[in-house]
């Protein structure tokens, strides 16, 4: 071993062949999965649509939660105006002949 030194190592280490494959193969393959895959697709575009998604659904949600106010007579009173628009538009002409 002594004899050989540098050689000798090199055997030993496989050639350094894993840690080349590491540093040309993997280490690009792991940070452009982090990049663009991860922080780029996954955080940046598939995360904004659920979020954007959720969002709109709250506030379509703030929007009709305003339209429930527990009172039957204010639904009753609904009913009879969407009723009277129904019959308006109807007799208008608006309706099937």
């Amino acid at each position: 071993t002594a004899s050989l030194g540098w050689l000798y190592r090199l055997v030993l280490d496989k050639y350094r062949i894993d840690e080349l494959y590491a540093a040309v193969i993997v280490r690009p393959v792991v940070i452009g999965s982090e990049k663009l895959l991860w922080k780029g697709c996954d955080a940046g575009f598939i995360d904004g649509i659920v979020n954007g998604l959720g969002s709109k659904a709250r506030s379509i949600g703030g929007v009709l939660r305003l339209a429930q106010s527990g009172y039957i007579r204010s639904y009753a009173v609904w009913v009879v105006l969407g009723a009277l628009l129904i019959l308006l538009v109807v007799s208008s002409g608006g309706g099937a002949r």
